[in-house]
C-alpha cells in the first residue's frame, strides 16, 4: 500500500506501508531497464502497482505510467516515473517468486477473525479452499490456454489462476498460474499441496493421485463426488439431532474400488492408484438446488455434520475469486508474460493481506474504497475505520430486519 505522506507518523496506517520499507535491498534485484538512464527495481514495481490496485481507474499500463508520474507519488519509489515501455519490460524480466517471503511473513500479521461457523471450532486444523479461475489475455498468447468463445468461436487465450484460501481468515495462503502446457488443475495443486491442513474440494479434484498426495503429507479432504466414482460402502453409522438438523442424508464409510477389469488388477485409473486406506461418504441435502450432494473424506473422528459445514465453507473462495474479478477489477491483465501475470497477481495477494492488517476484516468492496482513499490522501485512517464500523451496523441491521421478515412469514 502506498500512502501519500510517509513522514507523517500520526496516520496510523502508515504502520503498515512501513512494513515493505525494509523490503528494498531485499527487492533490489539489480535489473537494469534500458531505458535511457532509468533504474527500476521489483519494489518500485511492487509500491506502483499497490497504488494502483486501490485505484479502481488504473487499470492499464499507460495509466500507472501516469499514477507514477503524479505528485503524491513522488519519492515512493528510487524513480520520477515509470514509463510504460519500462514497466512492460520491467513484467516480462523480473522474478516474481521473490515475493513469496514477503506474502508469507504478511500472512503471518493477519490478525485472527472470528469463526465464519461457530459449529467448526472442534477443528483446530487450518481449512484451505483450492479452487481455479481463468482470466482472459487481450490477443493470442503463445503459451496460455486457447479456447474459442461465444458464438462466434472467436479464438481467446487465458490463463487460470490456481489459488488456496484459508477459508476462516478470508486469506491467499497460495497461487500460481497455468498456460497451454499444464492440464487439469488437480495436477497444478498436487506440486503445491501444504501439510497437515484440511482441503475443501469441487469435483475437479476428484483424482486417485491427487487424493493421494495429500494424504502422503498427513494433509485431510473433503471433496465432492463425482457419479462416475465407485466407492464400496462398508459400514452405514446412525445419524444424530444435529447431522438431521444439517440435512445430512447418510453417514458410510468404505473404500474406493477404481474400475475393475481382467487387465486392471491394480484397480488404476488415469488418475492414478485409488487410495487404499477407509474412506467415508457423507451424503448431504442440498435445500437451495433441490438435489443430494456426495462428499468424500479421510476424516473418520468427526461428525457427519462436521464434514456438511466443512464443505459449505468452501464457497469463501467462490466469493473471494468473484471479488477479485468483479470488484477488484483483476478481470483485466497488464501483461502477456507469464512473469507479468504471476506479479500482477502477487500484488493483489499483498494488497488484500494490507487490508486485513489495515482494518481487521475480511476484505471487501467497501475496504478497498476506503483504502484507496487513504492511500491517495482523501481520507485519514480513523475515517476509514468509522466509515467501515458504520457499514457494519448497518448490514447488521439489516440481517436482522430479514431474519425477523423470514419468522413472521412461518409463523403465518
Amino acid at each position: 500500500m502506498v500512502l501519500s505522506r510517509v513522514e507523517e507518523p500520526q496516520i496510523q496506517s502508515l504502520e503498515i506501508v512501513r512494513q515493505l520499507l525494509p523490503w528494498r535491498d531485499q527487492l533490489n534485484c539489480g535489473f537494469g531497464t534500458g531505458h535511457g538512464n532509468a533504474s527500476l527495481e521489483l519494489v518500485d514495481v511492487l509500491i506502483v502497482m499497490l497504488a494502483a490496485f486501490y485505484n479502481p481507474m488504473v487499470r492499464s499500463q499507460r495509466l500507472i505510467d501516469a499514477l507514477s508520474s503524479q505528485e503524491w507519488m513522488q519519492g515512493k519509489t528510487s524513480v520520477k516515473r515509470i514509463a510504460r515501455s519500462t514497466l512492460s519490460d520491467a513484467l516480462r524480466r523480473f522474478d516474481a517468486e521473490a515475493l513469496r517471503p514477503l506474502m508469507e511473513q504478511l500472512t503471518a500479521k493477519v490478525p485472527g477473525l472470528a469463526k465464519r461457523d461457530a459449529g467448526l471450532e472442534c477443528v483446530t486444523r487450518q481449512v484451505i479452499a483450492d479452487d481455479g479461475s481463468y482470466f482472459n489475455l487481450a490477443g493470442e498468447v503463445a503459451w496460455a490456454i486457447a479456447n474459442r468463445r461465444g458464438a462466434t468461436k472467436l479464438p481467446q487465450s487465458r490463463v487460470r489462476l490456481n489459488l488456496q484460501l484459508d477459508v476462516e481468515r478470508f486469506c491467499p495462503v497460495d497461487a500460481d498460474i497455468s498456460g497451454g502446457e499444464e492440464g487439469s488443475e488437480a495436477a497444478a495443486f498436487q506440486r503445491r499441496l501444504r501439510p497437515h491442513v484440511i482441503y475443501v474440494l469441487d469435483r475437479h479434484f476428484v483424482n486417485f493421485g491427487f487424493m493421494q498426495a495429500v494424504l502422503d503429507i498427513h494433509s485431510n479432504f473433503v471433496v465432492r463426488m463425482r457419479k462416475d466414482v465407485r466407492f464400496a460402502p462398508e459400514a452405514l453409522a446412525l445419524l444424530g439431532a444435529k447431522d438431521v438438523e444439517m440435512d445430512v442424508r447418510s453417514d458410510e464409510t468404505g473404500h474406493l474400488t477404481g474400475p475393475i477389469s481382467k487387465k486392471n488388477e491394480g484397480r488404476r485409473c488415469r488418475t492414478g492408484k485409488a487410495p487404499q486406506q477407509l474412506l467415508r461418504r457423507v451424503t448431504v441435502w442440498d435445500q437451495k438446488n433441490q438435489q443430494e450432494v456426495v462428499l468424500l473424506t479421510d476424516l473418520l473422528d468427526v461428525p457427519a455434520w462436521v464434514i456438511a459445514a466443512l464443505y459449505r465453507q468452501r464457497w469463501q473462495i467462490e466469493l473471494f475469486l468473484r471479488w477479485l474479478k468483479c470488484c477488484a477489477n483483476m478481470d483485466h491483465l497488464i501483461s502477456k508474460s507469464p512473469q507479468g501475470i504471476t506479479l500482477q497477481f502477487y500484488v493483489a495477494i499483498i494488497a488484500t493481506l494490507l487490508l486485513h492488517i489495515a482494518t481487521g476484516k475480511r476484505v471487501s468492496k467497501y475496504a478497498l474504497f476506503w483504502l484507496g482513499a487513504v492511500a491517495s490522501g482523501q481520507a485519514t485512517f480513523q475515517q476509514m475505520q468509522e466509515g467501515l464500523a458504520r457499514i457494519e451496523r448497518e448490514k447488521a441491521l439489516e440481517r436482522i430486519r430479514l431474519a425477523k421478515k423470514r419468522l413472521a412469514k412461518k409463523s403465518v
